[in-house]
């Protein structure tokens, strides 16, 4: 028998054991994904150090271990590829012990040595009193007074004063020296070949940490630049550099030691002169070195090399924190583990809490213990910060991930690191995966999985049943929200037509739909409360500051493929509010992390009042199901979004610009000092994960309603106890159109359809609390049994926004690596209820605690 849906529906079918039936009709698509073969996979290439490296360890006085030995062949190799090594005079890379951090690394034969006791620590060496210094065993004259440079990289914000953290200066006052933050000002100074040590630029406009130093091209000229962002240059006529070897960590005073520098340096480059260009890469390789040395050396296999064949009994999915801490739990657990990457997973160990959401929303901090209050109370430490707090810098989530994926550091485990380009496909026995193939052309054999990327590729490939989309609006406390929205995000005084007012010109790009009940004939938007499959617009969620200290501007070019007609919305919004000249009128910006009335920030999508700002509204919609490389396509589409739109408010000519906001914007650029480590088609500093708010969810062993979490406090949960998170966040979602909207007769205006905000009450009760229950993550039985899913709850689309938030994940994560031990260790389904029990009485027993971990938080009444 054929059947059809009648026009504009969609048949739901969800896999059985013998058969798929039709269940009933919906406008959210609910349908399973099958696993497959794995015929035909690329060969890896085995994994081989450089020439160089194993130059450089063999001088060592003691052996690097294996995990630092990739270390430095993942530097080594960059500074290769970058020029570095063959134009250094003198390289150092900090390293495990002294000796091995003296080596120099352009030619091991030759080494720094003390000068009387400067303090070694895993984050640099540091002077803390006169006298104290490194000999870097560089004589000054064998640098090219006309082409040379000097660099230090400093793994913190300086805060004594000194005149030089390295110099050679002989006593007519000729040579070289470097300071790279003045205590009394915040600027820098140097001379590189000159008679005089001179500013380089304006007060306040430097913290010192990181990648600070000097390039000579000529004569005549240096330029001075901090984390590859270059200062204004200075004219110094270039003299002959003295016969006197570099100091470290103070100046070679005509033999003396004299001005120590009382802050941590871990690097130091002297050669050849560098480009702007070069310098960020150089800042990359050191800052992506140190952050290793310092928070530990992962094994990390990248994609396509290494290991073809990988065992172990539990993988967690996606590089998230959530997948982080499901794999710390279960090999706390005795469990063999292993994190695997996703489709563009390289280096970000903590999906958007390390990639760009460092502002991060939550009702109440009460509602998290576990590991992800322990992240919490880490990063309090590893950023020196007053307090703990929910809102931090994204590097600093990278860099307690870190210690966590190795036992060198904090209590971690050894937890090895592959990247994929993503799984291809699940072997199954039955409904158990017994292994899959990653892209890359690995094969890991298992005997449980967790799902914890924003996509939800493995849990697909799995064969578990989803949904996506938008559910259709019933009359409950909360779903009667769900479906197409009756009500808009408006933006008065734009009008969506090409020829304003003339309804026969044609819409304006970027408008996918249109509002009207009083020219009905117009109208192309479904009914309010239909159910669609579309999502909720994503974006990046930049990292950015308005201080000179941390500021990289934004490029002055448009992005690849700008076109400033998608960008009208934009500009007839601000020809009808030409007063909103603030860089905050146009975008949320939250700052995590303030020093001396400056801060970093945060910067989303500003929903209100509102303003057409980085979401990239109604492009995404393909995202869920697309290819990878659709998915790379639109990835880079959002990125390039958010570039034309700092451009447009920067550098746009567009008259309807107020000047007053380019003027502000102006003001505003990327922070210097993050994301070292980019997918090989991105480049530094950019934010290295997509905002994927919502993608597919699973189609579960039950499903949580935005209902369900109006209830007030004391109430028993509908769908279990089995709690594994709290939930702590109002119901929100942003756009999924925009449209053009007839608000009364004859009068148009853009509107942002999709987006709400806490229908009707605030969520969990008081406390703004509630339960995640153990069923809303896990796949159905005929699905798949042995796989948990983290992100991509089985949640109606107003439920998921408030389920969707990071540190919800984060325990969720922990709980389910728990629950998963249980699970493997006692050969039962993952759908077995004898799991949770025992698996809730470890976890408040809190038997493996790390400094500072406290028992979760996991209520079983709201």
């Amino acid at each position: 028998m054929s059947l059809q849906a009648p026009a504009g529906l969609l048949f739901v079918r969800r896999k059985s054991r013998n058969h798929n039936m039709m269940l009933g009709l919906s406008l959210a698509l609910t349908q399973p994904r099958g696993g497959g073969g794995g015929g035909g996979l690329p060969s890896l290439a085995s994994y081989t150090f450089e020439t160089e490296t194993n130059t450089l360890v063999a001088a060592f006085t003691n052996a690097p271990t294996a995990n630092q030995k990739r270390t430095i062949n993942r530097a080594m190799k960059r500074l290769k590829a970058g020029g570095f090594l063959a134009d250094a005079s003198c390289l150092i890379l900090h390293g495990a012990d002294e000796n091995a951090a003296m080596r120099w690394w352009n030619n091991p034969a030759r080494t720094a040595s003390k000068i009387s006791t400067p303090t070694f620590s895993a984050f640099g060496w540091t002077a803390t009193a006169n006298g104290q210094a490194l000999n870097s065993g560089l004589n000054a004259n064998e640098l090219d007074p006309n082409n040379c440079a000097a660099y230090v990289y400093l793994t913190s914000a300086p805060t004594g004063n000194s005149n030089s953290d390295f110099g050679a200066i002989n006593a007519s006052s000729q040579g070289i020296s470097l300071c790279a933050r003045r205590a009394t000002n915040d600027n820098q100074s140097g001379r590189l070949a000159s008679l005089v040590s001179t500013a380089f630029a304006a007060d306040n406009d430097t913290d010192g940490g990181g990648l600070t130093g000097m390039s000579r091209f000529d004569g005549t000229t240096v330029s001075l630049s901090h984390n590859g962002v270059a200062k204004t240059p200075q004219t110094l006529t270039s003299v002959a550099l003295p016969n006197l070897n570099i100091y470290l960590l103070a100046s070679n005073s005509n033999g003396s030691v004299g001005s120590f520098s009382p802050r941590r340096a871990g690097c130091w480059y002297f050669g050849k002169p560098l480009t702007t260009a070069r310098e960020i890469e150089l800042t990359a390789i050191f800052g992506e070195y140190m952050e290793a040395v310092s928070y530990g050396h992962a094994y990390i296999e990248e994609v396509g090399v290494g290991t073809a064949t990988i065992t172990a009994d539990f993988i967690a999915y996606g590089f998230t924190a959530q997948s982080v801490l499901a794999c710390l739990q279960a090999a706390r657990n005795g469990l063999t583990v292993a994190l695997v990457g996703g489709w563009r997973d390289r280096f970000n160990f903590g999906g958007m809490s390390s990639g760009g959401l460092g502002f991060g929303d939550i009702l109440n901090a009460a509602a998290f213990g576990g590991l992800a209050r322990y992240l919490i109370s880490r990063i309090k430490t590893i950023g020196n910060q007053a307090a703990e707090q929910y809102y931090f810098e994204p590097r600093w989530m990278q860099w307690a991930l870190r210690e966590l994926l190795t036992p060198e550091k904090n209590g971690g485990y050894s937890i090895p690191i592959y990247q994929t380009n993503g799984v291809l496909a699940t072997q199954k026995t039955g409904a158990k995966v017994t292994s899959f193939t990653t892209v890359d052309g690995r094969t890991f054999n298992i005997k449980g999985w967790f799902d914890g990327s924003y996509e939800m590729d493995f849990a697909r490939a799995a064969g578990c049943s989803y949904i996506y989309g938008r559910e259709a609006a019933t009359g409950g406390a909360a779903e009667q929200y769900n479906g197409v929205r009756a009500t808009f995000n408006e933006y008065a005084g734009v009008d969506p037509w090409s020829t304003p007012g003339d309804t026969n010109s044609g819409l304006i790009n970027m408008i996918n739909a249109v509002r009207s009940t009083f020219t009905p004939g117009l109208n192309t938007l479904p009914a309010a409360g239909s159910a669609d499959t579309k999502t909720q617009a994503y974006t990046f969620r930049m990292t950015m500051t308005n201080s000179a200290k941390w500021r990289r501007p934004t490029s002055s070019s448009p992005p690849p493929g700008f076109n400033v007609a998608d960008y009208e919305i934009v500009l007839r919004f601000m020809a009808a509010n030409p007063t909103f000249v603030s860089f905050f009128d146009y975008f949320k910006a939250d700052a995590f992390v303030t020093v001396g009335g400056e801060s970093k920030f945060d910067v989303n999508n500003r929903a209100g009042p509102a303003a057409p700002s980085t979401d990239y509204i109604g492009k995404n919609w393909s995202y869920n199901l697309a290819s990878k490389a659709a998915m790379e396509a639109l990835w880079k589409a959002h990125w390039n979004w958010n570039m034309g739109l700092l451009w447009l408010l920067q550098y746009g000519t567009d008259p309807r610009i107020p000047a007053g906001l380019k003027t502000n914007c102006l003001t505003w650029g990327f922070c210097a000092d993050h994301y070292f480590s980019p997918h090989e088609n991105d480049t530094v500093g950019m934010n290295p994960q997509l905002y994927v708010r919502e993608a597919i969810r699973l189609d579960g062993v039950a499903k949580m309603l935005g209902d369900e979490l109006k209830r007030g406090d004391g109430g028993v949960p509908t769908i279990s106890t089995n709690t594994i998170s709290m939930i702590s966040y109002f119901m929100d979602s942003h756009a999924v159109n925009y449209i053009a909207y007839e608000k009364t007769a004859g009068t148009w205006i853009v509107a942002g359809e999709g987006g709400f905000g806490e229908p009707d009450g605030s969520l969990g009760g008081a406390d703004g609390m509630f339960p995640l229950p153990l069923e809303i993550a896990t796949p159905k039985a005929a699905d798949c049994t042995n796989g948990f899913v983290g992100f991509g709850f089985s949640a109606s689309h107003i439920a998921f926004a408030a389920c969707r938030m990071e540190p919800t994940a984060w325990q969720v994560g922990q709980s389910l690596g728990q629950v998963a031990a249980e699970a493997i260790n006692n050969n039962r389904t993952f759908q077995d209820a004898a799991n949770y029990t025992p698996a809730r009485t470890a976890l408040l027993a809190n038997a493996f605690a790390l400094t500072n971990e406290l028992a979760p938080v996991l209520q079983q009444t709201t």
